[in-house]
């Protein structure tokens, strides 16, 4: 099943490959963001203070001896950069989000009707409707991340405490089992973020293809994972292959970078190649979700 839903992934990807011009687009714009929320404000401020590069690297010692009085002589400069970053990441998340509504919204459409061909209209229409419940879905799941992401350290930093204090001088049985500790806890760790990442994953696109509430997508989420546990390992196949799809890309043209002015060409590529990696994966599972879940009103029109 799964060389099929790859298969079907990229035809339904190349038939929209309309879409990876608009991340790219998004891509830009969060550029430019950047310069503008976070960049422009630096800039004032740096004027505004006549500071320079030799003033600057004379503050790092003060930094170091008494960091809280420095940024208590510069509060305003701290509060002005710190908003402009909050501002900035606020923008960047409605942006990818939006697009990302858009973008599976598209797919979801082209899946579901060969017939179907892709609008920009289309696009704006699937990202305006279904932007609001994927807000308040990923908020969820960011607010999981968090709870789940403070258990693990603190259960840690408690085991890692507990073990230390009971050992004076370190045998080697005891530095092994030590050592044995942190690496559990890290692979520990890992598990719950993959497992943390596909649910969050699959229930975007329960709220994509259902076009139901947030608390709907999530419970669908879990009762899919619960009838479909392969699931998972097909999230995995999807998810480690395209990260070393990538990594082979990134290798392959890092030669080409020591040409002479092609590092920007190289840099457009890449971008391109990235955007089409992941438009392939989402469609992939947009295809495997399609066909595990079957809901009537895809069954009957369902084609690729």
């Amino acid at each position: 099943m799964l060389i099929d839903c790859l298969k079907e992934g990229f035809t339904l990807a190349n038939r929209n490959y309309q879409l990876v011009f608009l991340r790219i687009a998004v891509v830009i714009i969060n550029f430019l963001s950047l310069l503008f929320f976070l960049g422009l404000p630096l800039i004032a401020a740096v004027t505004y203070l006549g500071w320079d590069l030799s003033h600057t690297m004379d503050l790092l010692p003060d930094f170091m001896d008494d960091p809280f009085n420095l940024l208590s002589k510069y509060l305003g400069f701290v509060f002005l950069i710190g908003i402009s970053f909050i501002i900035y990441s606020i923008f960047v998340f409605t942006i990818i989000l939006y697009s990302l509504g858009g973008t599976l919204g598209v797919l979801k459409n082209s899946a579901v009707n060969i017939q179907y061909r892709f609008s920009l209209s289309s696009f704006f229409r699937e990202a305006h409707k279904t932007f609001s419940c994927l807000f308040r879905v990923t908020a969820i799941q960011l607010l999981l991340f968090i709870i789940l992401f403070a258990a693990v350290i603190i259960s840690g930093g408690l085991i890692v405490g507990f073990t230390q204090g009971f050992s004076g001088a370190e045998t080697p049985v005891e530095a092994f089992f030590s050592s044995f500790i942190r690496l559990f806890i890290l692979i520990f760790g890992t598990i719950i973020f993959l497992a943390w990442l596909m649910f969050m994953v699959y229930s975007i696109l329960s709220a994509v293809m259902e076009e139901k509430g947030a608390v709907d997508a999530i419970k669908n989420t879990f009762n899919f994972l619960k009838r479909t546990p392969q699931a998972f390992l097909f999230f995995m196949a999807i998810f480690m292959g395209a990260i070393a799809i990538n990594l082979i890309f990134l290798i392959s043209i890092m030669p080409l970078g020591m040409l002479p002015f092609i590092n920007i060409p190289l840099s457009v590529i890449s971008i391109i190649f990235q955007n089409y990696l992941s438009l392939v994966a989402w469609s992939a599972l947009i295809v495997y979700y399609i066909k595990t879940v079957k809901p009537p009103v895809y069954t009957a029109t369902y084609d690729i």
